[in-house]
């Protein structure tokens, strides 16, 4: 059997639910916490305005105030088909938890003393990380395997923020691709060993927007395939050398732009 945690963003995260469902219907897998950070928190506020900067007001819109309402325009392959398709009737994490009778913790920081509580007593073997902040040392150390996390871009060569912009900004779609890594987290960013990599091909006329949605979806995939293979010994993780890639920031807007040209270009050239 092996046993599960779950971090979360918030509480009604769709990928976080998602993840969390699939879990549940795993055969050998036992979901044996969640961990939620608490979106009042000054100190988490701060985090995120120096990181994303005037991108933080379109963030809260999306997720808090449009909740799952913001994929109802979206065409195509996304998160909500997803849960149409699967039948989700949970609208919070809180809910799938009481239901279940699986351990349920929401804190302010993912990191601090009452978080490793929990996440100790929990005795997870690996943790599903769905977002929340940075995790510190003494959280990574606590899974006997390591605590798992899906990064939207090809490692190593693509570690950071907006990678998958990046990617298409620097003509990189033909060469190092477009996809997901699943990887163990370390104290880097996004330097831990992978574990899985998935790659996604662009189609014509699809958006930045439309191929994010479609990658957040193989993201859901990736993750639950991961804690199956790790449940049954089919994969080993993969050392990255710290030089094999670099770290991307957050893109500027004009930036963005260029970048969504290029995407076009280099897709509509195939």
């Amino acid at each position: 059997m092996m046993r599960a945690a779950l971090i979360a963003p918030i509480d009604n995260s769709l990928y976080a639910r998602l993840v969390a469902s699939e879990l549940q219907q795993q055969e050998g897998v036992q979901l044996c916490g969640m961990l939620v950070r608490s979106p009042w928190s000054w100190k988490r506020l701060r985090g995120e305005l120096g990181r994303d900067g005037a991108r933080l007001l379109a963030k809260i819109g999306q997720k808090f105030l449009l909740g799952d309402e913001r994929f109802a325009e979206q065409a195509g392959e996304n998160l909500m088909n997803l849960v149409r398709q699967r039948g989700l009737q949970m609208d919070s994490l809180r809910r799938m938890a009481r239901e279940h009778d699986i351990p349920y913790l929401q804190a302010k920081d993912i990191n601090d003393a009452a978080s490793q509580r929990f996440l100790a007593g929990c005795a997870p073997q690996t943790i599903a990380f769905t977002g929340g902040g940075l995790v510190r040392k003494p959280i990574l150390s606590i899974p006997e395997i390591g605590v798992l996390n899906c990064h939207t871009g090809m490692l190593p060569r693509y570690r950071g923020m907006d990678v998958m912009e990046w990617t298409a900004a620097e003509g990189q779609i033909g060469s190092v691709g477009m996809g997901v890594s699943l990887h163990l987290m370390d104290a880097g960013v996004d330097s831990g060993a992978i574990l899985l990599k998935r790659s996604l091909t662009p189609q014509k006329g699809e958006s930045m927007q439309q191929v994010r949605a479609r990658l957040e979806v193989l993201m859901v995939q990736m993750m639950v395939e991961g804690v199956c293979a790790l449940r049954d010994g089919n994969v080993q993780p993969q050392a990255q050398e710290a030089k094999a890639g670099r770290q991307y920031y957050v893109m500027h807007s004009r930036v963005r732009e260029f970048a969504e040209r290029m995407r076009a270009r280099q897709v509509d050239k195939r």
